[in-house]
């Protein structure tokens, strides 16, 4: 279906939950610029803001809203037919052919995942931005076009409250029974916290409660969220499990981007230039070069970049360690994964190493060696994974340590008197 009117933008079947701010901010851009780009890690809901944003503005533009989705494109020749496809002109077969369909159009082109054509779209972009005058484009891409004047728009994950009505929502979309009680709020709150605010990763969390009961699904979330899958068949692919959303960014990235990526892995938390320099070092690219490879992975959408009062912090969401980890372990792990992390920034004093291990963390810690996750320690030990996650927690804490991978590597390689 398409909305009335010129063009082909498709009609939204589903609600969207909160992002009145981006929104307004995307009208906004598309008032001040011609061209605008949303962009934003993997799930976080990027197409359907400028979806929004598109049905929002379409009556500022006469001669139409243009819609195409480039998923499916493979080079620049396949993306101008689809592009002249989308506006009915089939015989168009260049950039400059495209442009000059547009041209005296008061009419907005929106171009939906571009992020693995990044040079036929910027030029597509730049022939239309150069060959009309009042045509606009809406871009939605992981990666920044290399246009010259674009406005961007950042979408990241929910806040919380904003999370936690998407989930109520969809879960009441397979459970017409399912309510916010007080009973079921702590469980919620907690999934949609484990989940980081990703809207996809949210929706499929709340599409398990067709076979799993609230409280079973937060006790399995830490060990299944990355294979979270949905059963839609009008989905893209890639959408349809957290863990191939994820590798398709990955596939995107340059081989430094993948090495660095992969070392931030082990860290958790937020984390300063500082850290992530001294972690790109130890997994063997040049310091003096860290800094612009991380910018690569914050225009690559991959790690987020935080402004604090003690100034710029970058984190990785975590499904996107998590990847980095399995890369890591898939590789038998890096030199990186067998040494300390990176040390704090200087105005943050050490902690002190704690205790001994007790005799059961002491377990724990061996059968994370042993490539266990939390969810199988529990049920070897005989104990519930509340317990074994508190247990890491402790391990961590008293280790000195920022991961269990690092457990593994500390386990394997220096501290022996932890097995029993």
């Amino acid at each position: 279906m398409t909305t009335a009117g010129k063009g082909n933008l498709p009609v939204e079947y589903t609600s969207l939950a909160g992002r009145a701010e981006e929104i307004a901010e995307g009208l906004l851009g598309l008032s001040e610029s011609r061209l605008v780009t949303v962009t934003g890690p993997g799930g976080v809901g990027k197409s359907r803001v400028a979806t929004r944003v598109a049905h929002g503005a379409r009556r500022r533009f006469p001669d139409g809203v243009w819609y195409a989705e480039l998923s499916h494109v493979a080079d620049e020749r396949s993306l101008v037919a689809a592009v002249a496809a989308t506006m009915g002109r089939p015989e168009l077969t260049t950039a400059e052919e495209v442009a000059d369909a547009f041209a005296g159009w008061r009419a907005l082109l929106v171009l939906d995942t571009c992020e693995h054509l990044m040079d036929p779209v910027s030029r597509l972009v730049e022939a239309v931005l150069r060959g009309t005058g009042r045509t606009k484009v809406l871009a939605v891409s992981r990666v920044l076009l290399t246009v010259p004047g674009q406005r961007v728009l950042t979408v990241g994950p929910l806040p919380e409250h904003e999370a936690l009505a998407l989930f109520v929502e969809r879960a009441r979309a397979v459970d017409q029974g399912f309510e916010l009680t007080e009973a079921t709020r702590p469980f919620a709150e907690e999934i949609c916290r484990s989940l980081e605010g990703v809207p996809l990763a949210i929706e499929l969390a709340a599409g398990c409660l067709r076979s799993l009961p609230l409280a079973e699904l937060l006790e399995r979330m830490d060990d299944r969220w990355p294979d979270l899958a949905g059963s839609s068949t009008n989905v893209l692919a890639r959408q349809r499990d957290l863990r191939s959303l994820v590798e398709w960014s990955h596939a995107l990235c340059g081989a430094e981007q993948r090495v660095l990526w992969e070392a931030l892995s082990v860290l958790s938390g937020s984390f300063p230039l500082e850290v992530a320099e001294a972690a790109g070092a130890a997994a063997g690219l040049p310091e003096a070069d860290v800094a612009a490879v991380l910018c690569d992975l914050v225009d690559h959408s991959v790690v987020l970049r935080e402004p604090t009062a003690d100034g710029m912090r970058y984190r990785l969401l975590g499904l996107y360690r998590r990847v980095g980890l399995a890369r890591l372990d898939g590789r038998q792990r890096a030199p990186l994964d067998r040494t300390p992390p990176p040390p704090p920034p200087p105005r943050t004093p050490p902690a002190p190493r704690a205790a001994p291990l007790s005799p059961r963390e002491a377990q724990v810690a061996t059968l994370i060696a042993e490539g266990l996750t939390n969810l199988q320690i529990a049920n070897k030990l005989v104990i519930s994974k509340r317990t074994v996650d508190a247990h890491v927690r402790n391990i961590l804490a008293k280790s000195n340590l920022a991961s269990r991978t690092h457990v593994a590597a500390w386990v394997t390689t220096e501290d022996t008197s932890v097995r029993l």
